[in-house]
């Protein structure tokens, strides 16, 4: 399966194409990789300080400490099922950095494709394109080829 190994090509953590403004403490950055355009990468930044969610997270700032959940969707992560229940993913302390990728898979009556998500949460008080590159990583939940 050839497409296997461009999706599996996929980066993980990448550099930021642009900051939110102007930079919260808690953001995120996403990056949608589907098949049907040759897993090409789409990017986008999100300040999380309006909000305590963003999609399928949802997010709690207490001194010192980011709380974040997940809940999975079909609809917008594929099969297969991972259980539609909000749970925890992990907590991040101040300067760190936290990742969470999914693998999903659409299926119609006319094909079947794949969408990797790649979420890239930061809990920090610097910016620079290469945040996720160089700050400390203290989590990163794969949910690529594994349930919960």
């Amino acid at each position: 399966m050839p497409e296997a190994k461009v999706r599996n090509a996929v980066p993980m953590i990448l550099e930021i194409p642009e900051p939110p403004q102007p930079l919260p403490p808690v953001f995120l950055h996403k990056v949608i990789a589907e098949e049907s355009n040759g897993f090409a990468l789409r990017q986008s930044t999100q300040s999380l300080e309006d909000s305590d969610r963003y999609g399928a997270f949802r997010f709690h700032v207490q001194p010192e400490l980011l709380k974040i959940w997940f809940t999975y969707n079909r609809t917008d992560h594929g099969a297969p099922d991972r259980g539609s229940y909000e749970r925890s993913l992990f907590p991040l302390k101040p300067d760190q950095a936290g990742s969470l990728y999914i693998n999903g898979r659409f299926s119609s009556e006319r094909r079947t494709e794949y969408k990797l998500h790649t979420v890239n949460l930061g809990y920090v008080a610097r910016y620079s394109k290469d945040l996720f590159l160089t700050c400390d990583q203290a989590h990163s939940l794969d949910l690529k080829t594994r349930l919960f």
